[in-house]
């Protein structure tokens, strides 16, 4: 009995003194809980500061894929727009946040013509980046070397492919392409034609290569021509736009004309198939990419003003980005980073961000000086 009496007394004891001191121990709790959730923003400040956001759009954990942790300040992107010559014949950065930070080419030599109408860009193997000045009698593709550590403005290198008497195929090109095989494939809308060029790098860099294999039934065409015009061959072009390589190794080409994804074989030069076409829904398509992982293919499209998916796995075809969603105005530019789409709205000069994957819209990414004309990811600081 007197050992029962004792716990007793002593749980009495016990609970007397946790009645005691509750006032003081739960201002700790909540100090502590205050104190975590304070460390925790600090840590996604940081992050953010550190470039672990994603271009505006903070990633779920694993989302994030690997190279792209630049500082948030750091270009993420180039842009180019449009406009014939001047402050707009440019090459625009853009940083993390939808910042435009100012022009990145440097000077080219008072002997080549004034940079006009910029239009497809690439980076190269070795970071420098090829543009292509589209103004019809000057056109050209000219080699920038990579940006100073400091000003991130690109040198001068050199004119790697001109316009002219033994390159007529290639006047007001749109887009250029380094291939599977390292040629450089260009669409041009003024021949509607795709050609192709010896690499960088090679003895004859620069030099049309010869008319694909396929065409000779054709007659006479421009040297490098690997896809003709619909007045060279029935199967040729209408009005060229914009070209991506499959994961099957196919030419797949917008035909703003003939509304279609025209897939042609780059050795032969022969037409294999339409992917997506007029009876889909297709009117003119701009410009065209494959997924990373090759499964879809993606087309914006400027009259029906949205972005086409088409599943290659399944045939199905579907509006990812529905018609003026978000207020997209004009479908153009197109690129994905992470789980991020981003399409050029060319009426309204902005680049808008939609999720990959649902086609969600995310909000405004940049407003740009002009229309935006082409649009890629950059990964060096």
């Amino acid at each position: 009995m007197k050992r029962e009496a004792s716990i007793g007394v002593f749980i009495s004891a016990v609970a007397l003194l946790g009645m005691l001191l509750i006032p003081f121990v739960f201002p700790l709790i909540e100090e502590g809980k205050h104190l975590r959730e304070h460390a925790a923003a600090e840590s996604d400040a940081t992050a953010e500061r550190a470039g672990t956001v994603a271009d505006g759009v903070v990633l779920a954990p694993g989302d994030r894929a690997h190279g792209h942790e630049l500082a948030l300040t750091a270009p993420h992107w180039y842009v180019t727009v449009h406009g014939d010559a001047g402050a707009l014949a440019q090459v625009f950065a853009i940083d993390g946040s939808g910042k435009v930070i100012g022009p990145i080419l440097g000077p080219i030599p008072a002997k080549e013509p004034p940079l006009s109408e910029l239009r497809g860009m690439e980076i190269l193997g070795n970071g420098d980046l090829a543009v292509m000045s589209a103004k019809r009698e000057s056109t050209r593709v000219i080699v920038f070397g990579t940006p100073d550590d400091r000003t991130g403005i690109r040198p001068y290198k050199a004119t790697w492919i001109s316009g002219g008497a033994a390159n007529p195929g290639m006047v007001h090109t749109y887009q250029i392409d380094v291939g599977p095989d390292g040629s450089l494939y260009a669409s041009n809308q003024d021949t509607n034609t795709i050609t192709r060029y010896h690499g960088l790098g090679r003895g004859n860099a620069g030099k049309p290569l010869p008319v694909a294999s396929g065409l000779e039934e054709f007659g006479t065409l421009a040297p490098g021509t690997v896809v003709p015009n619909n007045q060279q061959s029935p199967e040729g072009l209408g009005l060229v736009r914009g070209f991506t390589f499959g994961p099957d190794g196919l030419l797949y080409v917008c035909d703003r004309e003939r509304s279609r994804i025209a897939v042609h074989d780059p050795v032969t030069g022969r037409y294999v198939r339409s992917e997506l076409t007029a009876a889909n829904g297709l009117e003119h398509p701009i410009q065209a990419m494959f997924t990373a992982d090759g499964r879809d293919l993606l087309v914006t499209d400027n009259k029906a003003n949205c972005v086409w998916k088409l599943v290659v796995e399944t045939g199905n075809i579907s509006q990812l980005v529905k018609p003026g969603d978000g207020g997209l105005s004009a479908a153009s530019s197109i690129a994905v980073r992470d789980h991020v789409l981003y399409v050029g709205s060319r009426l309204t000069k902005q680049i808008l961000k939609f999720d990959a994957k649902k086609g969600t819209f995310l909000g405004v990414f940049a407003n740009l000086p002009s229309n935006p004309e082409f649009f890629i990811p950059v990964s060096q600081q």
